[in-house]
């Protein structure tokens, strides 16, 4: 379990270097009395692990911009890549004129996972056409964020948790030659039924691929899916889809914005505590759940 005496933490993404699990995640302070009040005071965390279970706490990653700049409020979920001995990690802003309801994506790089620094003050992405702008009819939120970034077929991509002009969840697509100038696509996920699908990422395990997310019992309006709050796998023909939506199977209930991490031979899961009820958020990122493809061609958990 990763925990901290003095913040929560919630969602997560990680790195394996060597033979060492690295994790990021958002934390706020405690002190803040009220665990509501941490998402526009969120930061990035980081720890690391030789086993996933016992973690060792270093320097906070990165904090809000002190600039007049797209996340001068606060930092949210991301992803970290590796191109030329460079790390890059990419993700989500806010500020302190709209806090939560407009979304921006930024870029940070380091050469040792510890000492981080922004490639821009501006955002390198952020919503347009045929994506839910601010001000929209559905909830008023520009929803973009939370960006998986992979190599695949001689292009950067980065997936992004997005609502499209209905007000459904879907899965924004950009593309980019090299990790710095990025054009976005358009969705590759079409009237989902579902209110949202967060912190996205697809993953190959045992050579089938899966799309990962999560999502709470209101968001579920898709006949034959179960309602949990938790993160969900679905079957996917390749990392960019399409995806079965059909077959969208809760894989850990009460265990919200989880990653899969192939550590040591093992594919991992790891996400926050919550019941997502009143009192339910713990603050706390579970010990790793080990995951198996089944003869179904699902995800399933190890027992």
């Amino acid at each position: 379990m990763i925990s901290r005496e003095h913040e929560w933490i919630w969602d997560s993404w990680y790195v394996v270097d060597d033979e060492t699990l690295h994790a990021f995640y958002l934390m706020a302070p405690k002190s803040l009395g009220n665990p509501d009040l941490r998402h526009i005071n969120a930061r990035v965390g980081h720890s690391i692990s030789q086993d996933g279970y016992s973690w060792t706490h270093l320097p906070e990653a990165l904090g809000p911009s002190h600039a007049e700049s797209f996340d001068n409020q606060a930092i949210w979920t991301g992803s970290i890549v590796k191109d030329k001995n460079i790390w890059h990690m990419f993700y989500t802003g806010i500020n302190t004129s709209t806090k939560e309801k407009r979304q921006a994506l930024g870029h940070a790089v380091s050469d040792d996972l510890t000492t981080w620094k922004r490639v821009s003050d501006s955002p390198i992405l952020s919503a347009a056409a045929p994506y839910a702008l601010l001000g929209n009819e559905s909830d008023g939120a520009e929803h973009f964020r939370d960006p998986w970034v992979f190599f695949h077929n001689n292009s950067w991509h980065m997936l992004i948790t997005a609502s499209d002009e209905d007000g459904w969840g879907t899965v924004a697509h950009a593309t980019s030659p090299d990790l710095e100038t990025w054009q976005l696509k358009e969705p590759l996920i079409a009237d989902s039924q579902f209110r949202q699908c967060e912190v996205t990422e697809t993953i190959q395990i045992d050579g089938e691929w899966f799309l990962f997310f999560c999502m709470g019992p209101r968001d579920v309006e898709r006949p034959g899916i179960a309602q949990g709050f938790g993160t969900y796998c679905v079957p996917a023909a390749g990392p960019l889809g399409p995806f079965d939506l059909d077959r969208t199977t809760l894989i850990a209930d009460e265990i919200y914005a989880a990653r899969v991490v192939e550590f040591k031979g093992e594919w991992l899961l790891l996400g926050f505590v919550d019941t997502g009820n009143p009192g339910g958020f713990t603050g706390v990122i579970c010990d790793p759940i080990k995951l198996e493809r089944s003869s179904e061609g699902l995800i399933n958990r190890v027992s």
